[in-house]
């Protein structure tokens, strides 16, 4: 109803600004108006879903999309406080989240003051207190009853009282491996656990095996650790995992978490992610990538419930079934290696293989990383999924660009716009009978025709549109199948890692 009613005034105020252009003009032009609307909220909805799982790059360039289709100022601001917050609060990027904020407070009088507030807070995290001591009392001389002026007032005080700390010259070295806390499933009915030596909450129980749903458990959770590995059965869901297992109900269902130490936690990632056959600098590489993406989760997810997810929106955890004495071997001859810029561990993207040319983030994702830019790789094109081809009907691509929000009819075009140095097309634009418009290719054409990556070329041959592309992902960062040929070639770990993460220093942090 509220979706409706919310519509339905969109309606209303687009008729006034037509005024007299005749119902017929105005009735095209709103529901033209709505549907780009709609995509924008759908991806600024999705973009929740994506930094859930851990895909924060995907989550950036939904919103990226959202600010370029909407046609509402204040669906722009709502677009852009969000990206400042996954610059952030995710992405260590807090000179871009940065640079929004001073956008907003320059072009969005409606947001200035949130923004202002936000400018501060973030220059305060950043310890830079004399900046944050400015914006703050520039947000108080002008918003002296705003919403945050009590906040404001004691982050000033603070503010004027700090100093700021001398530069951190090495990273702390942590005396045990750190743990994660894995999700397994979050909305489960019923649960069954074996193992040997089962104990819940602390306590010894005889049978090998015990059943869970919501109906039995009356505490907040439930600890359930073993003397061997534990198998987590829910439905189809099977898997054998080392460490706690806890369970957490959540509105009439369950959710399950693996926390366990983040070595043995590779143990079933490195595995899952390549495989066992590759040679032992390529798992050794790997092995490290991984480590680092699940401590870089571990420290910014220090508020949520879970660090990471066991699929490939994290990166894939398939448990003790899938571990193998090779890639334990890799994980343990690397053990506490992290990969650092900066004295920060960094956001180690890999991807299946970047088809011969890495990406830039900041072209595809508008993400400003040193480690992570677009060059030659050559070696990728020497492994599997390197290349690829997909055809479709004119008729299969408008049905499945409107199932995604685009009101296509009568296509006549798809024409490259925007190409990145590394020559993947940033965007498309789609020329229609109803629609002659640009459209990011990521999060549009890709999305909807299920493009396994953005470098391709395209093609209009009769009634149909083909793509001839070349690699598999995202193409950011780490290729595994030019790994696998770079640890083919005789290149050990290091040298393959410099390759993909240039700027970066490889630091033993326990």
């Amino acid at each position: 109803m509220r979706y409706r009613l919310r519509h339905i005034a969109i309606l209303l105020f687009l008729f006034f600004l037509i005024g007299n252009k005749g119902i017929y003009a105005s009735s095209t032009f709103s529901n033209e108006i709505l549907s780009q609307e709609r995509l924008a909220q759908w991806n600024i909805n999705y973009a929740s879903y994506l930094i859930d799982v851990g895909k924060y790059l995907d989550a950036l360039e939904a919103y990226n999309t959202a600010f370029d289709v909407t046609p509402f100022k204040k669906t722009k601001l709502k677009v852009l406080l969000h990206k400042a917050n996954l610059f952030a609060t995710f992405l260590d990027a807090e000179d871009q989240a940065l640079e929004i904020y001073n956008k907003i407070i320059s072009n969005y009088p409606e947001g200035m003051e949130i923004a202002l507030y936000r400018k501060g807070l973030l220059l305060f995290d950043m310890k830079k207190y004399k900046d944050a001591a400015n914006v703050l009392s520039r947000y108080l001389s002008k918003y002296p009853n705003g919403r945050f002026r009590f906040q404001a007032e004691v982050l000033l005080e603070q503010a004027k009282k700090a100093v700021a700390p001398p530069p951190v010259v090495k990273p702390t070295i942590e005396k045990k491996p750190p743990l994660v806390r894995v999700l397994l499933l979050r909305k489960a009915r019923l649960i069954k656990l074996q193992g040997n030596g089962l104990k819940v909450n602390g306590k010894p129980i005889e049978k090998q095996s015990i059943v869970f749903d919501t109906a039995s458990i009356r505490a907040r959770e439930i600890i359930v650790e073993a003397k061997s590995p534990i198998r987590i059965k829910s439905g189809k869901y099977s898997k054998k995992v080392r460490g706690k297992v806890v369970i957490k109900p959540k509105k009439s269902r369950l959710m399950v978490l693996n926390i366990l130490d983040i070595e043995k936690y590779l143990w079933g990632v490195v595995p899952s992610e390549s495989y066992p056959s590759w040679p032992i600098e390529t798992l050794k590489a790997q092995a490290v990538a991984s480590r680092t993406y699940a401590y870089y989760q571990v420290l910014h997810r220090k508020n949520w419930e879970y660090d990471l997810v066991d699929n490939e929106g994290d990166q894939a955890y398939k448990g003790v079934d899938r571990e193998t004495k090779k890639t334990t071997q890799a994980v343990n001859e690397t053990r506490g290696l992290v990969l650092m810029e900066q004295n920060r561990p960094i956001l180690a993207m890999y991807t299946a293989n970047s088809g011969g040319y890495t990406a830039d983030a900041k072209y595809i994702f508008k993400l400003n990383k040193r480690y992570l830019v677009a060059h030659p790789d050559p070696m990728s094109l020497k492994g599997k999924m390197s290349s690829w081809k997909r055809s479709f009907s004119i008729s299969e691509v408008e049905k499945k660009l409107r199932r995604i929000g685009v009101p296509v009819h009568n296509l006549k075009k798809i024409l490259p716009q925007k190409v990145s140095p590394s020559g993947r097309i940033i965007s498309v634009k789609i020329v229609s009978d109803t629609v002659n418009k640009e459209y990011r290719t990521w999060t549009i054409l890709r999305r909807a025709l299920r493009l396994p990556e953005i470098l391709f070329s395209i093609e209009k041959r009769g009634n149909k549109f083909i793509f001839s592309g070349k690699g598999w992902g995202h193409g950011v960062g780490y290729s595994q199948w030019g790994s696998a040929e770079m640890g083919k070639q005789g290149y050990k770990y290091r040298e393959i890692l410099k390759f993909y993460y240039p700027e970066t220093k490889i630091t033993k942090l326990w």
